[in-house]
Formats: C-alpha cells, structure tokens, sequence
C-alpha cells in the first residue's frame, strides 16, 4: 500500500514536470483507447526544413493491464519517401501496469534539410496491452507538423513587414507630395525672383558703364597723384638731409647739455653749502636780537633806577641841608651819591657793549634755478 502511495507522488511529480512542454506545445491530441489507457501527443503544426522541435508523449494507464510491447515512431514523408526520425521502444517486454501510471517521454526532434514538395511528419503509436484476457494491438498515426520552407507565421510577419513599408511609403508619398508643392511655390518664387534679378542685371550694366567712366577720371587722378609723389619724394629726401643735420646738432647741444647740467649740480652743491652757512648767521642774528631786546629792558630798568636814585639825591641834598651839621648824614649822602654814579657807569658801559655787538640781519638767498631738463 505504501509503495503504491509512493508510486502515485511520483507520477504526479513527474506530470508537473511535464506541465510546461505541453502549455508551451502548439499542436495537441489524445486518445483514449477501452477507457483503459490515454494517449496524449504534444507537437508543433508546423516546422521549418533544417529546423529541430519538441516532442512530448504522455501515457496514462486508467486501468491494470499488461503491456506486451509499446513503441513510438516518428515519420517525415515527402514525394521522394519516408525517412523515420525517431523509433522509441517504450515496453520491449511484458509489463504490468496499475491505475494511475504515467509514461511522459520528451524528444528532440531535427528535420532533414532537403527541399521538398509539402513534405509531412507524421508520429505512429503502437501498443499491444490485454483487454480483458487476450492481447489486442492499438496502432494510431499522427500528422503533426506540415514542413514548409517558411511557416505560416513567417508568411505572416513578412506580411506585416510589408504592411509597415506600405505605410511608410505612404507617409513618403504624401512627404514627396508637400516637397512638390513646396517646391512649385519656390519654382513660382524663383521666377519672380529671376526677373528681379533680370531688371537688377540691366541696372548693372548701365552702373558698369557709369563706373567705367569713374575709372577713366580716377586713372588721371592717380596720374596727378603720381607726379605729385615724385615730387614729394624729392622733398622728403631733401627733409632727410635736414634731419641728419638737426641730428647733429642734437647731438652736439645734448653734449652742452651734459656739460651745463654737471655745472648746475656742483652750483646746487655749493648753494647747498651757502644756505647751511646762512643758516647759521641767521640763528647768530637771532640769538643777538634777542639779547638786544633783553639788553634794551635792563637799559630801561636801569634809567628808572637812574631817575629814582637822582630823585632820591635830591632829598639827600635837601636833608643834607637842613643836617649839615650831622657827620653821619653827610657820609650817607656821600655813599649814596657814589653807589649811584657806579650803577651809572655800569649801566653806561653795558649799553655800549651792546650796541656794539648788534648786527644788522642779513638778507635771504634766493634758492636756485631748477635745471632744464
């Protein structure tokens, strides 16, 4: 019992295997022989000569039975004969097989690539199983591919291909069609402009001939220009002459130039040194003026004290006078009298010095001459 379970997943296992050959097969066909075993055929409807393809078998057994011998045989059969392209022996042996057992076979199938007329594959099943006690044979044939040098679907597509350069050559067509109007606008348009153009050539042509004349005079104005040339010529080489001239001259005045600027600048050295002495005479005049106007004040100061000691002698000799009969006044009156003509003298002494040593301020140099560069 188990081992029949086992034998059930395993054959379910190997229909799902089998599933997608058979979805993807174009071609199918089954058949049920004494309900008691199924045949199923996947295939293609067609096939190009040279060209391999994709065989599946499948037999199912719906009931017990004993299979004698089982095979398969594939066929291509033209006018020039039959070639067989797949002989597969199934069962070569008596076998029993139980409800539910399936035989999936896959081929890999190639076509002769021999041109022939209509040539057909055709598949043959033979299977020699017991119904109910004796052996009984079951033959079947398939026509399963018709080989055709192009298929249906190749036919097919060169029909759409050809569809789509009808379309093509249609949107062409009516491209060609605007280019023609385009092109008979631009024809109209070239015309106009080609009288255009007609009228221009004969404006031309009188302009030529007005710049013919043009030319003529220009020619007797180039002749004068020429004359004058030469003429100018001759007076530009006198002008090199006068130049070469000039520029010895240049030359020779650039040399006194060299001369009188050394001499500008051993003057600006000696004015330099002039100036530095001057500088120094005008502080010593300063230094003096000032000591003049201090020595002006002390004079001043000293002829005040002058008038207020003569004041003062003054009331000496009047109280001299009115004590003479005093010793003691008469010795002041004499010590006053000589300490005021000792500050006189001093003071007379001083002014003559000073006014000896005051010079008068000398005027300032006037600074030099830039040099002419």
């Amino acid at each position: 019992m188990f081992n029949h379970f086992c034998m059930r997943v395993f054959v379910l296992s190997l229909l799902m295997l089998v599933l997608l050959p058979l979805v993807a097969a174009d071609g199918f066909s089954s058949l049920v022989d004494d309900a008691r075993l199924k045949v199923v055929l996947s295939y293609p409807v067609e096939a190009r000569l040279g060209d391999c393809f994709t065989l599946v078998l499948q037999v199912t057994f719906l009931g017990d039975v004993d299979v004698e011998r089982m095979w398969l045989k594939v066929s291509y059969t033209s006018e020039a004969g039959t070639t067989t392209l797949l002989n597969d022996n199934l069962v070569s042996t008596p076998t029993f097989y139980s409800t539910g057992i399936n035989i999936i076979k896959t081929y890999s199938l190639c076509i002769p690539n021999v041109q022939r007329r209509d040539p057909l594959v055709t598949a043959t099943f033979f299977a020699n199983y017991t119904r109910e006690t004796t052996y009984q044979p079951l033959t079947h044939t398939w026509h399963i591919a018709a080989v055709r040098q192009r298929t249906y679907q190749d036919l097919l597509n060169d029909l759409n291909r050809a569809q789509e350069q009808i379309n093509q050559l249609r949107t062409t067509i009516q491209i060609l069609e605007t280019e023609i109007n385009t092109l008979r606008t631009r024809l109209e348009e070239a015309l106009n402009t080609a009288a255009m153009l007609t009228a221009r050539l004969n404006s031309s042509r009188e302009e030529i001939k007005r710049l013919e004349q043009r030319i003529q005079t220009m020619s007797e104005e180039y002749r004068q220009l020429n004359d004058r040339y030469v003429s100018t010529v001759g007076e530009l080489k006198a002008l090199q002459a006068s130049y070469e001239m000039l520029s010895r001259e240049n030359e020779a005045l650039s040399t006194s130039y060299q001369q009188l600027l050394h001499d500008y600048r051993n003057l600006t050295k000696e004015y330099s040194m002039l100036q530095a002495t001057f500088n120094q005479l005008h502080e010593l005049y300063e230094g003096l003026v000032t000591r003049h106007e201090s020595a002006k004040q002390q004079i001043g100061y000293l002829q005040s004290q002058l008038d207020e000691n003569r004041r003062e002698l003054g009331d000496l000799r009047l109280r001299y006078s009115l004590l003479s009969d005093e010793n003691l006044l008469h010795r002041n009156i004499a010590y006053a009298e000589a300490f005021i003509i000792l500050a006189v003298v001093v003071a007379a002494v001083s002014y003559g010095l000073s006014r000896r040593r005051i010079w008068r301020s000398p005027p300032a140099l006037p600074p030099p001459p830039p040099p002419n560069t």
